[in-house]
C-alpha cells in the first residue's frame, strides 16, 4: 500500500473499531480485530496492542468487557460446561470435576493448559469406542506397565533354574531341597500377576527347608537374581496397588462427562465438532444479535 492508502485504512479502521467501542458492538469490535490480524498478517492475540497503542490498561479493559459476553453465551451453548469469571472452564459440576482448559477470549477458543486437560477429550473417544470395558482395559495396560521389570526378572530366572538343572556341571554347593523349584517360580508369577486364579498344581511332597546356600550358574547368581525379583514384585505390588484407585476414580469422571455430553449431543465426535467451530458459532451469534437490534 502507498502512504496515501495505508493512512487512509488506518484512519477508516480506528473510526470504525472506536464507533464499535462506544456502541459497545462485540460484533464488530471482533469485525475490526478480525480483519487486522488478516489485512496486516498479525496474530490475533497482537491486534488487540497495535489497535490501542499497547497500552496493557486498555487491552486489559478490552479484554475483560469481551469475556463478559463470550461467558455469558458460552454458558448456555455448552449447558455442562461451568465457567467461570475469570475464564476457567470447568466440566460439569459433580464431585472430582475436571478442569477443561481457559477460555481464549480473542481468539473465542477454549485452550488446554496442561497434558491433563489435553487427555479429556482423547479419553471420552476411548470410552465411546468400548464403555463397557474401558476401565478394564486401562487396568490391564496398568498392571503390564507396573510389572514389567518383575515380569522381565521372572523370566530370567526360570530360564537360569532350566537352564542349571539340565548342566551337567555342579550349579549349587549343597543338594537342592526339592525338585520344584521351577515350578514354584511359575506359581508365584501366576499369583502375582493374576491374585484371582486358583492354581492346579499339585502340592509338593518333598518338604525340606528351601535352601540358603548360594547358588549360581555361568557366573550369575541365581539367589539374587532371586532376591531381584520379589523385590521388583513388592515394588510393582504397591504402585500398582495405588495407582489403580486413581485410575477407577478417573475413570467413573469419564462417564460422568461421557454422559453429560450425550445428553446434549449425538456423539463424542458432535461436541468435539461444536468445540472446533466454537469462533465461527460465536461470530454469528453475535451477527444475529446485531442485525436484530438494528432492526428493533
Amino acid at each position: 500500500m502507498s502512504v496515501e492508502t495505508s493512512l487512509a485504512y488506518q484512519q477508516q479502521f480506528f473510526t470504525a473499531f472506536a464507533k464499535a467501542w462506544a456502541d459497545k458492538s462485540d460484533y464488530r469490535l471482533y469485525k475490526g480485530i478480525d480483519d487486522a490480524a488478516h489485512t496486516l498478517r498479525l496474530d490475533i492475540h497482537e491486534v488487540p496492542g497495535y489497535v490501542l497503542a499497547y497500552d496493557k490498561s486498555a487491552q486489559e479493559e478490552l479484554h475483560h468487557y469481551l469475556r463478559k459476553n463470550f461467558i455469558q453465551w458460552l454458558r448456555e451453548y455448552v449447558p455442562f460446561f461451568e465457567v467461570a469469571d475469570d475464564g476457567r472452564v470447568f466440566f460439569g459440576d459433580w464431585y472430582h470435576r475436571r478442569e477443561f482448559g481457559r477460555l481464549d477470549v480473542f481468539a473465542r477458543e477454549i485452550m488446554h493448559q496442561d497434558e491433563e486437560q489435553r487427555a479429556i477429550l482423547p479419553h471420552l473417544q476411548a470410552f465411546a469406542a468400548d464403555p463397557d470395558h474401558y476401565l478394564d482395559t486401562q487396568i490391564e495396560q496398568l498392571r503390564k506397565d507396573c510389572y514389567q521389570q518383575a515380569t522381565d526378572l521372572h523370566s530370567q530366572l526360570e530360564t537360569l533354574e532350566a537352564d542349571s538343572a539340565g548342566s551337567p556341571e555342579p550349579a549349587r554347593t549343597t543338594a537342592p531341597a526339592g525338585g520344584n523349584t521351577t515350578k514354584r517360580l511359575r506359581g508365584l508369577l501366576k499369583n502375582f500377576m493374576d491374585p484371582d486364579a486358583e492354581t492346579t498344581e499339585e502340592p509338593e511332597t518333598d518338604a525340606a527347608p528351601t535352601p540358603t546356600t548360594r547358588r549360581s550358574y555361568h557366573g550369575v547368581d541365581i539367589n539374587r537374581v532371586r532376591a531381584q525379583f520379589q523385590e521388583a514384585k513388592e515394588a510393582a505390588d504397591a504402585e500398582f496397588d495405588a495407582k489403580k484407585r486413581s485410575l477407577q476414580v478417573a475413570a467413573a469422571v469419564t462417564r460422568y462427562e461421557y454422559q453429560a455430553v450425550l445428553a446434549t449431543y449425538s456423539s463424542i465426535d458432535q461436541f468435539i465438532n461444536i468445540l472446533t467451530n466454537l469462533p465461527k458459532d460465536y461470530t454469528q451469534a453475535l451477527k444475529k444479535a446485531e442485525e436484530d437490534n438494528s432492526r428493533a
